[in-house]
C-alpha cells in the first residue's frame, strides 16, 4: 500500500444572510445568558480551546433555528430529492491567545458550517488547512463546508469572537 499526501478539491460556500445585524443583535442577547464550558470543564473531546456551548434540539434559541432553516433551504435548491437535514449545533466564544486545532468533521456529519455572529476587531479567520484558504470573520457570513475540509482557527487576537457551528447530517426522504 502507498500513502500519499493529496489536497483537497471540496466546494465551500460563502454566503451572507441579509438580515444580519438584527438577527446577531438577538442572537447576542440570547447568547449572553449562556453559561459556556471551557475545554477543561467539558466530559468529551473538544478542538474549541475557548469557551462552548452544545444545544439540545429543544432549546435553541429562535436566531439559530432561522439560521438553520436558511441553511436547509441552501442544501435543498441544490437537489431535487426531499432531505431530512439534521443539525448537531454549538456556539463558540474565542478570547484573545484562543484558537481551535485543525480538525475535520468526519464521520459525524455530511457538512458543517459556520455562522459569525461577533467579530470584534483582531478576530482570527477561518482556515482551510489543506489549501490555506483564508475565509475573514465578518458578521453575517455563512461558511458552508463538507465534512471532511481539514480546518481551524488561529490564535485570536481579541475578546468576543462568537460563531454558531454545527455538525449537518444529510438522508434522502425515499417516501
Amino acid at each position: 500500500m502507498n500513502i500519499f499526501p493529496c489536497r483537497e478539491n471540496l466546494t465551500v460556500e460563502v454566503h451572507e444572510y441579509p438580515f444580519h445585524q438584527s438577527l446577531n443583535e438577538s442572537l447576542m442577547k440570547d447568547l449572553s445568558e449562556i453559561d459556556y464550558l471551557n475545554p477543561e470543564q467539558l466530559s468529551y473531546h473538544t478542538n474549541i480551546r475557548g469557551n462552548q456551548y452544545s444545544f439540545c434540539e429543544h432549546q435553541k434559541p429562535k436566531g439559530i433555528i432561522l439560521i438553520e432553516n436558511w441553511i436547509t433551504n441552501i442544501i435543498q435548491s441544490n437537489v431535487k430529492s426531499k432531505l431530512n437535514v439534521i443539525f448537531t449545533t454549538w456556539v463558540s466564544k474565542l478570547d484573545r491567545g484562543q484558537e481551535t486545532l485543525p480538525h475535520n468533521h468526519m464521520p459525524y456529519c455530511t457538512l458543517a458550517y459556520v455562522y459569525f455572529v461577533n467579530t470584534p476587531k483582531g478576530s482570527s479567520p477561518l482556515v482551510f488547512s489543506t489549501s490555506g484558504r483564508k475565509i475573514k470573520a465578518e458578521v453575517g457570513k455563512l461558511v458552508l463546508f463538507p465534512s471532511s475540509a481539514m480546518h481551524k482557527v488561529p490564535k485570536n487576537r481579541c475578546d468576543g469572537r462568537v460563531t454558531i457551528a454545527s455538525n449537518i447530517s444529510i438522508t434522502e426522504i425515499l417516501f
